[in-house]
């Protein structure tokens, strides 16, 4: 597996302006924020609990939801309103701050030197008050090492006290030990087993069914249940890296559990699960979801894994080329990092799907240049000898669109939501395309 480092030789004092240009051009600030990457952000983080460890000064983490304040905003206005709330984010911060945008509306800040808390909850009063009548902001404290002492307990308590302070109905709340609701996305186990959901992936070509991907309460995806820790942890927990793995084999398990009949009877012939980024290193995993897969006697050819490209080009694809080599399919996951690079740099081969979310679309002004950048990925797919998939299609205008330019599949409210292993049948009966061609379609 090929590896990427990068080292940076300076000769002679670096400009700040140059500095930010070199880090714009190595892809560690995100063009569209202006902020570091969210890659580079977990990296200090990492390195942030490390030096405290070592005796270093204690930190603070802030994670910022967003929410829209008025009803029926477009994601393009949204994206608008985002990209100046990472401006003033960026306005905000001093030198040492580090500002990341986590997901399509969320943030993160590592802020050192030991901040006190009236001065963070000022801070967040401020944030807040400037996008007031456009969006709704709310904002979670952890820190370090006053909460804990490694990166992914604090980003998990960080993200708990952003779902307490949105139950509150505050600004900003500090991290609660002695009040843990689930954080918003995460599935828990309990005595009921994980809270698995399905949603469909379809083929547009015929419309018919292409595959359900695995997904967890709320119908987020495997994967980005459990970000934002996914991509880019020096030192992750060894305890939250188990509770992981474990989390994501009961996943399967029910899901599997579930799907068998449906297979049966010819509903459902092929799932798809999303592996998170930090664990695309882990030894066992690959073994263990296939004994999993034998476990179900389901077909590995008829399974599925998606991970993130930027993972891969970091964590490397270890996990991967043991399933692929048994039969499993990848899809890639541009994420918005730059697929076509991270793919050339990860070397994978066979590569199954590649997937966009058509929400980054929106930030470009004209249909042609939309249109130019949707052939140029089915281009590269065809390349590759894959299938191209579009996230987040949510009218049937975009579905017919990108069917018309060449895109293999879609997924979104377009296609179906994300519902529990009881409705899958009734949404199989009832979906026309699968009626009207008999049998769902196979991937490729």
């Amino acid at each position: 597996m090929n590896q990427l480092r990068i080292v940076v030789m300076e000769h002679g004092p670096l400009l700040a302006e140059d500095h930010d240009a070199t880090m714009r051009q190595l892809g560690l600030i995100d063009a569209r924020t202006g902020l570091p990457h969210r890659d580079l952000l977990l990296d200090r983080l990492g390195q942030a609990t490390a030096g405290v460890a070592r005796g270093g000064s204690a930190f603070a983490l802030m994670y910022l939801g967003t929410s829209p304040a008025v009803p029926g905003m477009s994601a393009q206005a949204m994206e608008e309103v985002m990209q100046q709330f990472a401006r003033q984010l960026h306005r905000l911060s001093r030198r040492t701050d580090s500002f990341s945008r986590m997901s399509a509306c969320d943030f993160a800040a590592l802020l050192p030197g030991n901040p006190s808390v009236a001065g963070l909850m000022a801070m967040g009063q401020k944030i807040a008050a400037e996008f007031a009548d456009r969006v709704q902001v709310h904002i979670g404290v952890a820190l370090c090492p006053r909460h804990a002492h490694d990166a992914d307990t604090l980003l998990l308590q960080a993200r708990t006290a952003l779902d307490q302070a949105r139950q509150a109905q505050v600004v900003t709340a500090l991290f609660e030990p002695r009040a843990l609701p689930t954080p918003s996305g995460f599935a828990p186990l309990g005595e009921g087993g994980v809270r698995v959901t399905f949603q469909p992936v379809v083929d547009l070509r015929d419309g018919a069914l292409s595959r359900l991907q695995i997904t967890t309460q709320g119908g987020a995806p495997a994967q980005d249940d459990f970000a934002p820790t996914e991509l880019g942890m020096s030192h992750p927990g060894q305890n939250s890296r188990k509770e992981l793995v474990a989390h994501l084999l009961a996943v399967t398990d029910t899901a599997l559990r579930s799907a068998v009949a449906w297979r049966q009877q010819g509903l459902v012939k092929r799932l798809s699960l999303s592996l998170p980024g930090r664990l695309l290193d882990e030894p066992g995993l690959a073994q263990a979801l296939l004994t999993r897969l034998d476990r179900h006697r389901w077909p590995a050819q008829h399974f599925m894994v998606e991970a993130h490209a930027a993972a891969i080009a970091q964590r490397g694809g270890d996990v991967i080329e043991v399933l692929t080599r048994a039969g499993v399919a990848l899809s890639i996951h541009d994420g918005g990092a730059g697929l076509s690079l991270h793919v050339a740099l990860a070397g994978l081969d066979p590569v199954g799907e590649f997937r966009f979310d058509v929400g980054g679309l929106a930030l470009l002004p004209r249909l042609e240049q939309r249109t130019a950048v949707v052939r140029a990925l089915v281009a590269l797919a065809r390349g590759w000898g894959a299938r191209v998939v579009a996230d987040g299609v949510d009218d049937l205008g975009t579905l017919a669109w990108l069917g018309e330019l060449g895109c293999d599949g879609a997924q979104g409210l377009a296609c179906g939501k994300a519902m529990p292993a009881e409705q899958v049948r009734a949404w199989c009966a009832g979906h026309p395309s699968r009626l009207a061609h008999g049998q769902p379609s196979v991937d490729h």
